[in-house]
Formats: C-alpha cells, sequence, structure tokens
C-alpha cells in the first residue's frame, strides 16, 4: 500500500513539475513608479529610473556600473532605483513594462536610445532630471566621454542635492574611465 502512495506521489510531482511555468507580467511602468514612491518616502528619496531593454549592451554595462558596491551603496542612500524596460522585440516584448514607453517619450527619450536615465521627484512624479543633455536627441546612455559623465553625476546630484561631493566622486569613478 505504501509503496503505491510512493509511485502516485512521484507521478503527481512529476506531472506538476512538468507543466510550464508562467511567468508574471512585468508591472505596469506606473505601479513601479508608484511602489519605488512609496519605498522612497521614509527617506525622502527620489526615484533614479533606468529605461533598458534585454538585447541593450550598454544597459547591461550601465547596471554593472551602478550596482559595483560603492556605487549602490551611495546610489541605495539617495534614491529608490527602478528599472523599466521598453523597445523589445517579438516575443520578448512581453518583458516590457506597460506604458513605459508612453512614459519615455513623455520626457524626450522616445528617439533617444537606450540606457536612458531619469530622476523623477517621487512626490509628483516628475521628471527632475534626464540623461538628454540639451534636449530631445542628446541623450548620453552609457556615459564614456568626461562631459557625459559630468552630466550623469550632475543629474544624480540635482535629484538627490544631500549628495555629498565625495559621494558623487565615488559614483564618477566607479565608471570606466572617461575619454
Amino acid at each position: 500500500m505504501s509503496s503505491r502512495r510512493l509511485i502516485a506521489s512521484v507521478v503527481i510531482g512529476m506531472a506538476l513539475l512538468a507543466e510550464p511555468i508562467a511567468l508574471a507580467d512585468p508591472l505596469p511602468a506606473e505601479a513601479v513608479l508608484a511602489a519605488a514612491a512609496k519605498a522612497g518616502k521614509p527617506g525622502k528619496k527620489n526615484i533614479l529610473v533606468v529605461f533598458h531593454a534585454s538585447w541593450c549592451g550598454w544597459c547591461r554595462k550601465l547596471e554593472a556600473v551602478l550596482s559595483a558596491p560603492a556605487a549602490k551603496e551611495i546610489l541605495e542612500r539617495h534614491f529608490e532605483r527602478a528599472g523599466l524596460t521598453v523597445l523589445e522585440r517579438g516575443e520578448k516584448e512581453a518583458l516590457e513594462n506597460a506604458g513605459a514607453e508612453e512614459l519615455l517619450a513623455s520626457i524626450a527619450g522616445k528617439d533617444a536610445g537606450l540606457p536612458f536615465t531619469a530622476v523623477f521627484d517621487r512626490k509628483s512624479r516628475r521628471a527632475i532630471a534626464t540623461s538628454n543633455t540639451s534636449g530631445p536627441g542628446t541623450n548620453i546612455g552609457f556615459p564614456g566621454r568626461a562631459d557625459e559623465l559630468d552630466h550623469f553625476v550632475g543629474m544624480l546630484r540635482k535629484g538627490a542635492p544631500r549628495m555629498t561631493a565625495a559621494e558623487a566622486e565615488t559614483i564618477r569613478s566607479a565608471f570606466p574611465a572617461a575619454r
């Protein structure tokens, strides 16, 4: 009797494992921003948003820099971070956050390229600063030149007025040497 139960349990377990696991749909952009705003409220932190895509190599490089221990510690002290997936192709379109492309377009990032970075006010959810240097089409993407890095760090400081010069320099030094 017990061997029959064991066999039945194994068969049922294997059948359950054979079922495809349904992945949850990505949250809409507004829900991502709302969650970040709520999480940032106690520390009065604004929201640092990186618009990215699975195919974007520069997006992965930026994420690696922002996740480096020294930079991450400072960013977590001053911001709630949020990533929004946009501009996916084919089967990967399901990875996109609904409303993220519209949000990107509303801050002059529609045709700017990726990664696109913006700091949003946690209360109004309006952009305080973006990775556009002087209007639409001037996105720095991954800051690789000294002027791009200056803009990126300036954008962070604008969104986090309590960030010290030393903290800004630590973030700057997390990037590969700017040309």
